[in-house]
């Protein structure tokens, strides 16, 4: 009876055992499936979001490279286009997602696609909208607001075009401002680094911060300052020359292109301020006849570097691209009532999301940093909207040849040639007060 009854239990135990085993990955399939759906849902409503300024989800797949049976490209892509905070159809400014909020919504997204790497306080799904950890407190704040009108940063621009009030526009710009200074007034009070990170840069996907490199005290207090001489001290130049130009700009037309936008530069930096100034109109992505992009900064460096040895004197690089979008948005602000292209000062960290990337160091990382960032906060107190947020990427562009050097995104192809050559006095003017600490 005893071993009767000790098969019997034997074969019950193993019933319910492989019952449990059943039953748990039911749940695990079935929250896995459900997850999959609220991500979608998710998507969803970011495609919805985007098509009022003008983005098509095919335009945002090809622009991040993403294959298109790839949903997660597909999501970190559109987030990362809510977070550029760009201009409309209509010519206003948009900011769909702010920087912060978005970069921990990339970070959930990329540990969703790389479930290895371990990252605390991720947002999880839940419901259709975000269930989040206590310190996170801004997902659940854009959670609350996700179903509101986007609100308009260039509110400047859109009074000038509704109804031609040019006190009220007026008005608007020294609103626009007033809050620019009292966000430079907080970040030289507090000496945040968070502070920094959210209200002055955008951080791309493919890079991470390194919290040594972004001391506060030391990037607002690195002297760019340089004195005057009488032989070349700046150099302009374009790696992608022969590939950037503007809405009407002619086909094969130097002159039309980012190449005759950085001769304008010049021209002004050394009319209006006294600098000597070299402008290298070399089209370093031309090779063979050919445009190859791939090998363009390889291009650059070798020409570049052959300048600095010819003229030691040169402290300023200045590497002028024109931004590419692939899609409608025009960026656009005015000044001085001239219709003109937004500027985005653009930086490498040499590092990935893992760390440093060795063979790429930079010992004047930080110096280029410090550079970006006086630039961008010139801008932000006498400019309103005229210079978006700082863009960090992952690799080196050349910057390391100088301290003082800049790669500027400006406007993009649906810009017009003289919406970019009205940009460069305002440019020309904060480089002169960023170089003269006037």
């Amino acid at each position: 009876m005893r071993r009767c009854d000790g098969k019997r239990f034997s074969y019950w135990g193993k019933g319910l055992f492989l019952l449990l085993i059943v039953i748990w990955t039911g749940i695990l399939l079935g929250g896995l499936y459900r997850q999959y759906n609220l991500l979608g849902k998710l998507e969803q409503k970011f495609s919805s979001k985007i098509a009022q300024i003008g983005f098509s989800d095919i335009t945002l797949l090809q622009n991040a490279g993403c294959d298109m049976v790839n949903p997660w490209c597909e999501r970190t892509a559109l987030l990362q286009y809510l977070m550029r905070q760009d201009t409309g159809k209509d010519g206003t400014s948009v900011e769909l997602l702010d920087q912060n909020t978005g970069d921990q919504l990339l970070q959930g997204l990329e540990i969703v696609d790389n479930p290895s790497e371990e990252i605390e306080d991720i947002a999880v799904f839940n419901n259709g909208s975000f269930d989040i950890t206590e310190n996170n407190s801004s997902l659940k704040e854009y959670v609350q607001t996700a179903s509101t009108p986007a609100p308009t940063e260039n509110k400047a621009v859109q009074t000038q075009k509704t109804s031609g009030n040019q006190s009220g526009a007026s008005a608007t710009v020294s609103a626009s401002l007033k809050k620019n200074i009292s966000i430079l007034d907080t970040l030289k009070k507090k000496k945040d680094r968070s502070y920094l990170l959210k209200n002055f840069y955008i951080v791309d996907s493919s890079t991470s911060i390194d919290p040594k490199i972004f001391q506060v005290s030391k990037l607002l207090n690195k002297d760019v300052s340089l004195k005057q001489k009488k032989t070349p001290q700046i150099l302009i130049y374009h790696t992608h020359g022969a590939s950037e130009a503007f809405a009407d700009s002619k086909a094969g037309k130097k002159e039309e292109s980012i190449i005759g936008v950085g001769g304008e530069l010049a021209r002004l930096l050394t009319e209006n301020y006294g600098y000597h100034v070299i402008h290298d109109e070399t089209e370093y992505d031309r090779i063979g006849g050919n445009i190859d992009r791939n090998k363009a900064y390889n291009q650059s460096y070798a020409g570049v570097s052959k300048t600095l040895q010819k003229y030691p004197d040169i402290q300023v690089l200045i590497d002028l691209h024109r931004d590419g979008v692939g899609n409608k948005v025009h960026r656009l602000t005015t000044i001085d009532g001239k219709k003109t292209a937004q500027v985005m000062f653009f930086n490498g960290l040499s590092r990935n999301r893992k760390g440093d990337i060795a063979y790429l160091h930079n010992d004047n990382l930080q110096a280029n940093l410090a550079f970006s960032l006086q630039m961008k906060m010139a801008c932000m107190e006498n400019y309103p909207d005229f210079a978006k947020p700082i863009y960090l990427k992952s690799y080196r562009y050349n910057l390391q040849l100088r301290e003082r050097s800049l790669l500027i995104e400006l406007g993009n192809e649906n810009n017009t040639l003289q919406e970019a050559k009205n940009a460069m006095e305002p440019l020309a003017k904060m480089l002169h007060q960023v170089l003269s600490k006037s």
